[in-house]
């Protein structure tokens, strides 16, 4: 009997424990679609004010005080609004918000406050150009620790014409895992951008990590400065595996054809990451010399070695298309079959009779 009596307690127990847990999880997603709702709301009387202030409704900006202390939504909204309007009315919306001083409400949550709030926050701040965002973005520079925000404050301060060295930002990206060191690409393709030989004098530091070099590497390539095809030449016989393939795609991406005798040793490479990246180096330069070599690499063990050796031939127009062919004609079973692939994908393929 008392066997019994447990099993029953056992059981109202257990069915009391799940009547508690359902009735909070019902509760919390009433909560959770009142808090969208009222967000939702905020949202809109954001919005409506943001228009009536370009439209040069005088009352507008006081529909935005019982927001104020919406700064993120209020970021993101403004974000968003920015993102799609130009000239005058973009110009009547920053000059009024700044005389509300809502910049000073993202300086303020720009240090406290949910992270993806502060981001927020960083974001805007970018639109208000002045010593005062300036300040309050170098300061959190200072003291914030996230790789996310660090980023959008970097991020800002050059939208503001105020960026941090490369230095910085290389110092920065030290000791970073690879997933977070691609955050850091577009600032310092910016950098790089600005100012080339700064970036090279960067990458040819033999005391800087690795990780910098492959990211400075990528983007001395976007940057299209002719100055950076020795050094990315050079650097394609590193030990580095992954230096070797940032480098490859650079002179891609410079498209010299100084880059030749670099590219065409990167097609007979032990891995084939690299001869991949060479392959496809070689179709946007234009290397007409690596034909050969891009046909005998239509037959590589790496499937994806034998598709961009057949997308590079096509590439090199007519003369790349013909030895495609010929290979699709005469070739082995995996060179054939690689050839017939891209000339099918390009409608290359000769029409049957």
């Amino acid at each position: 009997m008392s066997s019994l009596l447990l099993i029953w307690s056992m059981s109202l127990v257990l069915a009391g424990a799940a009547l508690v847990w359902m009735i909070g999880l019902i509760t919390g997603r009433l909560m959770r679609e009142r808090a969208e709702a009222g967000r939702n709301r905020d949202r809109q009387v954001i919005q409506h004010a943001f228009l009536d202030i370009m439209a040069g409704s005088g009352d507008a900006i006081g529909r935005l005080r019982k927001v104020q202390g919406r700064a993120r939504l209020m970021a993101e909204t403004l974000m968003e609004m920015v993102s799609l309007v130009r000239g005058g009315e973009r110009e009547r919306l920053i000059s009024a918000l700044a005389a509300f001083k809502v910049d000073h409400v993202f300086r303020r949550r720009l240090f406290r406050g949910s992270f993806a709030g502060r981001i927020a926050a960083a974001e805007a701040l970018s639109i208000f150009p002045g010593e005062g965002s300036t300040a309050a973005l170098r300061r959190a520079l200072a003291t914030v620790r996230g790789v996310e925000l660090r980023v959008g404050v970097m991020k800002s301060l050059i939208e503001l014409g105020t960026p941090p060295s490369l230095a910085e930002v290389l110092a920065d990206l030290a000791g970073r895992r690879a997933s977070e060191s691609l955050l850091y690409l577009p600032l310092i393709a910016r950098l790089v951008a600005d100012d080339p030989m700064t970036a090279l004098r960067a990458f040819g530091d033999s005391r800087l990590s690795i990780e910098p070099r492959i990211i400075l590497a990528e983007a001395l390539g976007a940057s299209g400065d002719y100055r950076a095809l020795e050094p990315l030449c050079i650097a394609t016989r590193a030990p580095d595996v992954e230096l070797r393939i940032a480098c490859t795609r650079a002179l891609g991406m410079l498209g010299h054809p100084g880059a030749e005798k670099a590219v065409l040793a990167c097609l007979d490479d032990r891995v084939w990451m690299v001869r991949s990246a060479a392959c496809e180096a070689a179709g946007r330069i234009g290397l007409r010399s690596a034909i050969p070599q891009l046909a005998h690499q239509l037959r590589d063990q790496v499937w994806w070695v034998r598709f961009r050796a057949g997308e590079a031939l096509a590439a090199l127009g007519q003369i790349g298309q013909e030895r495609l062919r010929l290979v699709a004609a005469t070739g082995d079973d995996l060179s054939r079959r690689a050839a017939s692939m891209v000339l099918a994908e390009r409608g290359l393929a000769p029409v049957s009779a």
